[in-house]
């Protein structure tokens, strides 16, 4: 053998070996993606299905208590859980969160459907159900209830009978920690972590839509007190409060002296359903006792880079007046007030920084996380957006009309589609403006775009999907969805 021969083969070696070694960190990158924590095969499986991180982070924060004990073999997305996985499991944890009527979260539809149409044998696997889900929507849990009774079909066998979670309640968190304690024999917690909230100071706040026929929307500006980061399409979680005239009404209701500490105490306990006081109970032993006010999610408007926090908040009106989360942030905070909140990822709307075609549907207070998405994408510089954009009556709906305007004279809006229902005898939204646009969204997608919907589920969303199904196909739509390429976050 010459030399050079040598040198070649030793050189054609080395390529060979640094090849190999880019494949094996490639799927071990990929495998770190959807599999975390693996500790134990004789430990339990932790499977989440979420749709706005909550789910998510919970379900990875029982992990994380459950690999402390050794008893974790692994946490794992629902998207990426395999027949012979759940077959060969013997106790897996199921924590899934119910979207829209009733349905998996998008990442995990298409696992659901194939999982749900199988008939297997389980009578050798262990499990619970965890879900979350909200009593406001008629289709409570209705995702953890199916999921529930096809593992029954199956024989597996249940630890304790499901429980449900409404509004990340954290008594029926507690519910689930005693039931798992027993099984596990380990002390769990449910509480959220008390080092992610942060204080939010308001610094600007305006009615966008005064003369509206629809309910007053509020542009707020929040500065965080902490540096903090985050993606468009993430999620502002706000600790509700009360009002200083509802304080003082309970405490003159129950005849308690007030003063600064114990407003302080109530802030955010719900005073509508306080439990009864007992004989000879301390102030102190009883607010123990209540139950913390549940906390609303705000989709975000704004990117990091611009140095506060944009929301936009619609009031709603109840039997008991304004909103919780709407009426605690339109009009009990005042100027300079702070409150409690966290930024939680919300990766099922986060863009890819592909220079990709990008198609952005949405209405009413929904703009504001497509703001947040065409506020990245101006940054990044990428130009290829269409907005298609439905509210009531454009002389007082038309939210963020002069930003939009501008954008668009730049260039940077390729093409922008209204939908103002209430300006023309016949009503028109947006899933009819998208139809008519039938052909020029087939272009799109062909090219490469994602779609990207934010605002209401009911008379939206729901008709937004069927559109696209007669535009697209069943079967396109799915592979969208299984791409990253068709994202929502609505509600």
């Amino acid at each position: 053998m010459t030399s050079a021969v040598f040198y070649i083969l030793l050189v054609l070696s080395v390529l060979l070996f640094i090849h190999l070694g880019v494949i094996a960190v490639l799927l071990w990158n990929k495998s770190r993606s959807s599999i975390h924590f693996i500790k134990d095969q004789e430990g339990y499986l932790v499977v989440y299905a979420s749709q706005s991180g909550h789910v998510e982070h919970y379900a990875k924060q029982l992990a994380h208590q459950l690999q402390q004990s050794g008893q974790l073999n692994a946490v794992l997305d629902m998207q990426y859980l395999s027949l012979p996985k759940l077959s060969a499991t013997k106790k897996i944890l199921w924590c899934v969160s119910t979207y829209g009527e009733g349905d998996a979260p998008d990442s995990a539809r298409a696992t659901a459907k194939k999982l749900f149409m199988q008939s297997l044998d389980l009578s050798a696997q262990h499990y619970a159900v965890l879900a979350f889900g909200d009593r406001r929507y008629a289709q409570f849990c209705a995702f953890g209830q199916r999921l529930d009774q096809w593992l029954k079909a199956q024989n597996a066998q249940s630890l304790f009978d499901m429980i449900s979670v409404n509004a990340q309640s954290s008594a029926d968190l507690a519910k689930w920690d005693t039931q798992l304690e027993q099984v596990t024999q380990i002390k769990l917690n449910a509480q959220p972590d008390s080092e992610a909230w942060q204080q939010f100071k308001l610094q600007q706040r305006k009615c966008l839509n005064t003369g509206s026929s629809g309910q007053p929307i509020f542009q707020l500006q929040l500065r965080c007190l902490e540096e903090i980061h985050w993606q468009s399409g993430d999620i502002l979680e706000v600790q509700c409060g009360n009002a200083d005239t509802e304080m003082v009404k309970f405490l003159k209701l129950h005849d308690i002296a007030g003063y600064p500490e114990v407003n302080q105490k109530l802030r955010h306990k719900n005073l509508r359903n306080a439990p009864l006081r007992l004989a000879d109970e301390s102030l102190e032993a009883w607010l123990v006792r209540f139950d913390v006010l549940p906390t609303r999610d705000y989709s975000i408007a704004s990117i990091a880079q611009q140095g506060y926090v944009e929301l936009l908040v619609r009031q709603q009106q109840t039997e008991h007046g304004l909103g919780l989360g709407s009426g605690w942030l339109s009009a009990t905070l005042t100027l300079g007030e702070s409150i409690s909140a966290q930024i939680r990822s919300n990766p099922s709307f986060h863009l890819d920084q592909q220079q990709r075609p990008v198609v952005l549907i949405g209405n009413g207070t929904g703009i504001a996380g497509l703001m947040s998405h065409l506020r990245q994408r101006e940054q990044w510089q990428y130009s290829q957006n269409w907005l298609i954009f439905g509210e009531r009556q454009q002389q007082y709906d038309h939210l963020y009309s002069e930003q939009l305007q501008q954008w668009q004279m730049q260039g940077f809006l390729t093409d922008i589609d209204y939908a103002f229902s209430r300006d023309q005898p016949q009503k028109i939204y947006v899933q009819d403006r998208l139809m008519q646009k039938a052909d020029q969204l087939r272009q799109w997608i062909a090219e490469g775009a994602a779609i990207y919907i934010c605002g209401s589920l009911n008379g939206m969303a729901q008709d937004v999907e069927q559109v696209l199904i007669q535009i697209l196909g069943q079967e396109k739509l799915e592979q969208l969805r299984q791409h990253h390429r068709y994202q929502r976050d609505v509600y």
